[in-house]
């Protein structure tokens, strides 16, 4: 390994050579080392395109002519990332809302300055929204009262950096019909701290954020896809090529609208959406089939029973997806043993399923039997077993071998679980980046002893079990080096080793980015791999991963974004091509 000189500020240009539109052949990529995660055929030095797919490498390309050269400055190329758990709507969306991460908001005084700044800027009676904010960093959660004190008279929410809670000010509370913050009507699933006089506190978690967010209006298909575009742009700039995102068509559960498709496919057809989506309905946006039942079960799919698949190259539908449980920083999701005693967080709890348990094997089951593909958020222990059990019994009501159900954000998993998650044949869908952001949370939450139970992902790949790469963005940082740099380097933000025999090697976590995260979504035999027929979807980096030291892959830049073919991002103009 040799240390990784500097990144260049401004790379060299790709150079483009542009010959006769006489000639056969799209485009040519050439004088590259090109990692291919095809293991017949590791690295290349040419690519081949046409029609958006790839068509040769090297001596295949001999004889052959090509409209235009593009010669890639010896830099590496690896497939196309692709984040199976990127919600691309909310990060388009977070770019119009007070930004109160960690890592620009450090304490409550920043917190309130900034709420305190945008409503004085607001147009009048206009919701004051922010995302990101930890009370982990922060020391505790904003109250009502705190943002009574800077809102200007404007309602204000602020959503928790795990996107499972949120906290919003009195105004707020009077427009979702409780001006007094007391006697709410707490849903299944959620929680609504009080006071010694049974008022309210201000935060609102899990289903309980319908309480105030009902009243929130929703965003328009117009919004979705300036959020969808937006969120693209973004994803282009980081590599990312393709994305999943886990949650649409509920807002009162995930998504920005019940017309979330609409929007992207809006985006879409304006030549908007830079990166190709798999997009996944909610599970509460499916209802029963008339007269469709298996075993005395009844069928959830979409109107006129659309399914898992429908769609093309640059946005199909894929799962439904659904949250069984919550967070563990904000320790809701359902724990078989309580969280650990902490001042911070309040009572000793064990989390809590968002739904009854007969509710979810109910559509669950439904959807399977339809033919869905499932993405269940479990991240608790007792959730996961929940979640398990409910898979098996739908395989043994309809065998479906290659379903490949998923289980979101697999966290606390034991190895008799795992043995299960393998018998099932489900995908485990991890996210590296957890340990750098949250991980100190968890920690806390958890314990040290516990804590070896979180985010076994080297356990499970040598269970057998495939592993995408993804990282929940907006919650943390969705850019792929950094994850990647992260599942090889397991750190905490205070430095703190987590699980270091959970470490993967950069080509595990490369495999897991590309061929991992096609193969969740049932696509793996069209990307993920520099291959002829696969698409032309490529990623150039400004040093090669295999040749850095592992503590320095943060420090790599993504160079230049290729999607179908086309040179839709370079470093060196910092926008779109």
């Amino acid at each position: 390994m040799r240390p990784l000189a500097a990144v260049c500020r401004n790379p060299p240009m790709i150079s483009n050579t542009k010959v006769a539109d006489t000639m056969r052949f799209d485009t040519l990529f050439t004088n590259a080392l090109f990692r291919t995660m095809d293991p017949a055929r590791p690295t290349a030095k040419a690519v081949g395109v046409h029609g958006g797919r790839i068509i040769g490498l090297d001596e295949e390309l001999v004889g052959l002519e090509f409209r235009q050269v593009h010669d890639l400055a010896g830099r590496t190329v690896v497939p196309g990332f692709h984040d199976a758990h990127h919600h691309l709507t909310f990060v388009g969306q977070t770019q119009l809302q007070v930004d109160l991460d960690p890592s620009t908001t450090a304490s409550m005084e920043a917190l309130l300055d900034k709420v305190s700044a945008a409503a004085a800027k607001a147009p009048e009676d206009a919701w004051v929204i922010g995302a990101g904010y930890d009370q982990n960093r922060l020391g505790e959660h904003p109250t009502a009262e705190l943002l009574d004190m800077v809102s200007h008279g404007h309602p204000v929410y602020l959503i928790h950096k795990s996107r499972h809670m949120g906290v919003a000010n009195t105004r707020a509370f009077a427009l979702g019909g409780y001006p007094e913050r007391r006697n709410l009507p707490v849903p299944d699933g959620g929680a609504v701290p009080t006071d010694e006089q049974g008022r309210a506190l201000g935060l609102l978690q899990e289903t309980a954020r319908r309480i105030v967010t009902d009243a929130i209006p929703p965003a328009t298909a117009e919004q979705v896809a300036d959020y969808a575009a937006a969120g693209a742009t973004h994803a282009i700039a980081l590599g990312l090529t393709s994305i999943t995102d886990p949650g649409i068509g509920a807002p009162d559960h995930l998504g920005s609208s019940t017309i979330d498709l609409a929007g992207y496919q809006l985006a879409r057809d304006a030549g908007r959406l830079h990166v190709r989506a798999t997009v996944m309905p909610y599970l509460t946006t499916l209802h029963k089939v008339d007269h469709a039942q298996t075993g005395g079960h009844d069928h959830y799919t979409l109107d006129l029973g659309l399914r898992s698949g429908m769609g093309d190259e640059r946005l199909r539908i894929g799962p439904t997806k659904v949250l069984s449980d919550g967070s563990l920083i904000g320790r809701s999701a359902y724990m078989r043993v309580d969280y650990e005693a902490d001042a911070l967080d309040g009572c000793i709890n064990r989390g809590l399923l968002q739904f009854p348990e007969e509710m979810l094997r109910e559509r669950l089951i439904g959807a399977h039997l339809a033919g869905w593909q499932l993405a269940i958020h479990a991240i608790g222990d007792a959730a996961l077993d929940v979640v398990l059990d409910i898979v098996a019994e739908a395989q043994r009501i309809l065998p479906r071998p290659d379903a490949r159900h998923r289980i979101e954000h697999l966290s606390v998993v034991s190895d008799t679980q795992i043995a299960r998650i393998v018998t099932l044949g489900m995908v485990a869908v991890p996210q590296g980046r957890f340990i750098s952001e949250l991980g100190d949370g968890v920690l806390r939450a958890l314990g040290t002893q516990r804590a070896a139970l979180a985010y076994r992902i080297r356990s499970l790949l040598d269970a057998g079990i495939e592993i995408p790469a993804s990282t929940d963005t907006p919650v943390v940082s969705g850019d792929p080096l950094l994850n990647i740099h992260d599942l090889v380097n397991r750190r905490t933000f205070d430095g703190v080793d987590f699980g270091p025999a959970e470490s993967l090697t950069v080509g595990q976590a490369l495999h897991a980015y590309t061929v991992g995260s096609a193969y969740a979504v049932h696509q793996e035999h069209e990307k993920g791999t520099i291959a002829p027929g696969m698409l032309a979807d490529l990623t150039v980096l400004s040093h090669d991963p295999y040749a850095v030291l592992a503590d320095e892959l943060r420090n790599l830049a993504v160079d230049a974004t290729i999607v179908g073919g086309d040179i839709v991002y370079e470093r060196t103009k910092g926008r779109r091509a």
